[in-house]
């Protein structure tokens, strides 16, 4: 798994200091250090956050009345991001699954799409993009 870059990647500054206020996410991520930047970043905008380590752990925590989206790590050990994000569609889940992801060839959105996942960050996590992200799947849920 591809390191977090923490120097070019400070949150943004807007007008709302938290505007993750009252929103949980689970993260699913086996890299400690991508786990913690994501914490710093999401906690910072007010938000609360679960931590799978891996796709099986993420179907057991999964709590669609608690959590408002997931961030999810598309290569881990036990079930990986794809087989994850197929399950929990599967089940009838229908929260958005943002895939996470070091690879950027062109066919990963094709597969992260085709798995039932709603969009693709790819790392090292830029913290304006990831709330950017957020907020437009947040606003396209509320309406």
């Amino acid at each position: 798994m591809s390191e977090v870059s923490n120097n070019s990647s400070t949150p943004p500054r807007p007008a709302d200091k938290k505007p993750l206020l009252g929103m949980s996410f689970l993260v699913v991520e086996d890299y400690p250090l991508n786990v913690m930047f994501a914490k710093r970043l999401l906690e910072g905008w007010g938000g609360q956050i679960d931590v799978a380590n891996n796709g099986q752990q993420a179907l057991e925590l999964l709590d669609p009345v608690r959590h408002a989206m997931v961030l999810m790590d598309l290569q881990m050990p036990v079930m990986d991001g794809y087989e994850s994000a197929r399950r929990m569609r599967d089940r009838g889940e229908t929260l958005p699954i943002i895939a996470l992801t070091a690879d950027n060839t062109g066919d990963i959105e094709r597969q992260v799409h085709a798995n039932g996942m709603n969009g693709i960050l790819t790392k090292p996590l830029k913290a304006d993009r990831l709330l950017e992200l957020i907020l437009a799947h947040q606003s396209s849920e509320t309406k």
